[in-house]
């Protein structure tokens, strides 16, 4: 059978079609579009990510000022670089010098008493203790200050005019002037003792020998028989210049007199 001749569509039609319309209504069916890769999302961000990288790099390769306070054990690379028994040997640090001087110094003063054992108590430094003439008592007295009492110069520039005699007691009356060998003193026969500074005695520590000897010798003495275990008593030489010569040195024992 023949079918009849269709009608040409019309323009409205046509458009209708084309935009997905049909002439009966039927859905079209379209191909969906596959989705672009996004290039250029990807390239700016791998571009940042360099950008960050390289700013990273630099900080990190730049070097660690030391710090002043802290030593190398404080960092930690140190810290983890040095091992378990290195780092206890480190940390045992050795006394320092200054540490042993410290312990090893001297006390500012050594307990002493007055002349005698028993008199009244003080506390003196070393050197006060082992000037000559010194009153303080202290037991080992030479150990501490290296040995005896040493010989003292005495020049005579005056001397009593009954001269020697073995029955009077002499002291000294000091000038106050020396020459850088001894002091300079006047010797005094039977004066009262507020014009002496110091009295002579024998060996023995007596000012008058009752067997009427002299208190003078022409060798030292020891002069450790008055106030013992003291610088109170020291052995002297007594020279008279005044005299050109003419009387030889004397060799005596002298007993400061420090108060009662």
């Amino acid at each position: 059978m023949q079918q009849p001749p269709q009608r040409p569509p019309r323009p409205d039609e046509v458009l209708a079609f084309h935009n997905g319309d049909t002439l009966e209504n039927i859905p079209v069916i379209r191909d969906t579009p596959r989705p672009r890769f996004p290039w250029m999302a990807m390239v700016a961000g791998t571009a940042v990510s360099a950008i960050i990288g390289a700013c990273v790099a630099v900080l990190l390769r730049q070097p660690t000022v030391p710090d002043p306070v802290a030593g190398p054990e404080a960092r930690p690379d140190a810290a983890h670089s040095a091992p378990g028994p290195e780092r206890a040997k480190t940390a045992v640090a050795p006394p320092t010098t200054a540490r042993s001087h410290s312990a090893a110094r001297e006390p500012s003063c050594l307990p002493v008493t007055y002349k005698t054992p028993d008199g009244p108590t003080a506390c003196k430094s070393k050197a006060d203790i082992c000037v000559t003439g010194a009153p303080w008592h202290l037991a080992d007295i030479d150990g501490v200050c290296g040995g005896r009492a040493p010989l003292q110069a005495i020049h005579v520039i005056s001397q009593p005019p009954t001269g020697g005699d073995p029955g009077s007691s002499y002291c000294l009356a000091w000038t106050g002037s020396d020459d850088g060998t001894g002091r300079d003193a006047a010797l005094l026969m039977n004066a009262p003792g507020y014009q002496c500074g110091a009295s002579l005695v024998g060996a023995n520590g007596q000012a008058i020998q009752m067997d009427g000897t002299s208190i003078f010798s022409d060798s030292p003495q020891d002069c450790t028989g008055s106030y013992p275990d003291t610088r109170l008593t020291y052995p002297a030489v007594l020279d008279f210049p005044s005299n050109g010569g003419v009387q030889p040195p004397e060799y005596v024992c002298v007993v400061a007199r420090t108060g009662a």
